[in-house]
C-alpha cells in the first residue's frame, strides 16, 4: 500500500468545503490537542453548514469535558462503524498519522469506500488515509486548523477559538516545552484576539485536578528512580496504585512531565502497566539531546522528538528494562557525540 499523498492547507480546504458529510476523529487516548483540534473543526464545519459528527475510541476524560460543551463527542461502537462510514462523504483524521493509534477503525476502512485525509504534526505517518497535510513544525494540531481556518477565510466564533487554545495549551505544555516558538504565541494571540480566555482555561486544565490523581501522584514517586548517573527518570504506574488511590488511567496523562523538575534529568520514561491482555503503555520525554522519537520507534512507536509514545506487547517489568536500556544508551550515545547528556 502506498503512503498517503502529501498535501497542502489550500487543498485540504477544498476537499473540506466539498463535503456535506463529515466524520472527524483522532488518536486513542485522545489529548486536550486531539480533542480541542476535532471539536473546533467540527464546529466551523458545522458552521458552513456541513453535517458533522466527532467519534471518538473512549468516552472524553473528565479533565476535557467541558471542551464538549458546544460540539459533542461520541465514541466508536465495534459494530457501527462500518455504517458510520457508509454514511460519510469525508473522514478526517486529527493530531495522528499512525495506524496503530486508531483503534480498530483501520480495519473497517480497508472494507469502506470513504474519501479521507489527516491533518497531523507528527513524524509517523502510515498508509491509513488517502491524503495527509503534515506540518511536522506545527507545536499542535490545533495551530494547524487555526491556520487552516485564517488560510480559507472563515469566521471564527469564541467557542472555537477557545478549543484551539485550550489543543495548542496542552501540547505546549502551556507554552514551556520545547516546541513553543514565537509562531506558537503568535498563534495563541490570534485565539485570544478571537475570544480565548488563558486565565480560565489555565483553571480548568491545570488547577481542576480530582482528590485520587493527587493520590496516585504520590503513590507513583513512591518508586521514582532515577539513573544513568541521574540523566534518566523512570516512574511506574502499576494497576495496585490506581486502585489504592481510585484514579483512572485518564489521569496519568502529564504524570510523565513531573520527574522532569529534577535538574540532572535529561529523559523520562513512564509505564502504565495494562489490564490482562492489553500492551504496556509506554511515555518518554526529554528535555534536550536525546531524541526519544527515534527510541520509540524501535519498538513501533512514534511522536515528537522530545515527547513520544510507544505500546509494547509483553511482561511489564521486561517491557520497563527494554526501554530503560534503550534510552540509556540513547543517552550514552548523545554524550559520546558531544550532546552534553
Amino acid at each position: 500500500m502506498n503512503r498517503p499523498a502529501l498535501i497542502n492547507v489550500s487543498q485540504v480546504v477544498s476537499r473540506l468545503e466539498a463535503a456535506q458529510r463529515v466524520l472527524i476523529t483522532t488518536h486513542t487516548r485522545a489529548d486536550g490537542d486531539a480533542i480541542g483540534s476535532a471539536a473546533g473543526l467540527a464546529r466551523l464545519l458545522a458552521g458552513r453548514g456541513a453535517s458533522v459528527a466527532v467519534m471518538l475510541h473512549e468516552p472524553v476524560p473528565e479533565r476535557y469535558a467541558f471542551l464538549t460543551a458546544t460540539q459533542p463527542c461520541d465514541v466508536w461502537e465495534d459494530a457501527g462503524i462500518a455504517e458510520r462510514l457508509s454514511a460519510c462523504d469525508l473522514l478526517v483524521i486529527v493530531d495522528t498519522c499512525a495506524t496503530m493509534q486508531l483503534g480498530k477503525l483501520p480495519a473497517a476502512l480497508a472494507e469502506a469506500r470513504v474519501a479521507t485525509v489527516a491533518i497531523d504534526h507528527h513524524v509517523t505517518r502510515d498508509p491509513i488515509v488517502d491524503a495527509a497535510w503534515v506540518d511536522e513544525r506545527a507545536a499542535a494540531c490545533a495551530q494547524m486548523i487555526a491556520d487552516l481556518c485564517d488560510a480559507a477565510g472563515w469566521a471564527m466564533p469564541p467557542d472555537v477559538a477557545t478549543l484551539l487554545f485550550s489543543g495548542l495549551a496542552t501540547d505546549t505544555g502551556w507554552y514551556r516545552f520545547s516546541n513553543t516558538d514565537a509562531r506558537v504565541h503568535e498563534t495563541a494571540a490570534r485565539l485570544v484576539a478571537r475570544g480565548a480566555r488563558p486565565n480560565e482555561l489555565y483553571e480548568r486544565l491545570y488547577l481542576n485536578e480530582p482528590p485520587a490523581r493527587a493520590r496516585l501522584l504520590g503513590e507513583v514517586f513512591s518508586s521514582f528512580e532515577l539513573l544513568a548517573g541521574g540523566r534518566l527518570a523512570v516512574i511506574r504506574v502499576t494497576q495496585a496504585m490506581l486502585q489504592r488511590s481510585g484514579a483512572t488511567r485518564a489521569m496519568t496523562e502529564d504524570l510523565i512531565n513531573e520527574p522532569q523538575r529534577v535538574g540532572s534529568v535529561v529523559a523520562c520514561v513512564m509505564a502504565v502497566e495494562p489490564e490482562p491482555g492489553e500492551p504496556v503503555r509506554v511515555s518518554l520525554r526529554s528535555k534536550r539531546d536525546v531524541n526519544v522519537a527515534h527510541v520509540a520507534s524501535q519498538f513501533g512507536g512514534g511522536g515528537h522528538e522530545r515527547a513520544s509514545g510507544v505500546r509494547i506487547t509483553g511482561a511489564f517489568e521486561e517491557v520497563v528494562a527494554r526501554v530503560t536500556d534503550a534510552v540509556i544508551r540513547a543517552l550514552d550515545e548523545a554524550a559520546t557525540a558531544g550532546g552534553g547528556a
